[in-house]
């Protein structure tokens, strides 16, 4: 099955590069973060983790996928999600900003 067919974008469109998504990483998160996970492959990033700690001291993930199927996860558009944990556990989380047409479109 191609990408086209599975409904993922096209190898051709465009992707943010590294440091388009650390810049829109760095605008959402207003403290200081830690790198968590990097993937890259022949068409550059493709998922960035980067954790920081809230009031409480539990842990924020903020996760960058590149629209497509990877071994560690899939998705149809290249998009940030934040994920909110209690201790260990995480505890709820949504999607913040979504790449469209070349510009970061932040969810309200």
């Amino acid at each position: 099955m191609s990408e086209i067919e599975s409904g993922f974008e096209n190898s051709n469109d465009k992707f943010p590069n590294e440091r388009e998504v650390l810049n829109q990483i760095e605008s959402i998160v207003d403290s200081p973060f830690d790198f968590v996970d990097k993937f890259e492959d022949e068409q550059g990033l493709y998922m960035l983790e980067v954790c920081t700690k809230d009031e409480a001291g539990d842990t924020v993930l903020h996760t960058y996928m590149r629209a497509g199927s990877y071994t560690e996860g899939s998705s149809l558009e290249s998009r940030i999600d934040v994920v909110y944990y209690s201790g260990d556990i995480p505890m709820g989380g949504h999607l913040v900003a979504k790449y469209q047409d070349g510009t970061w479109v932040k969810e309200t």
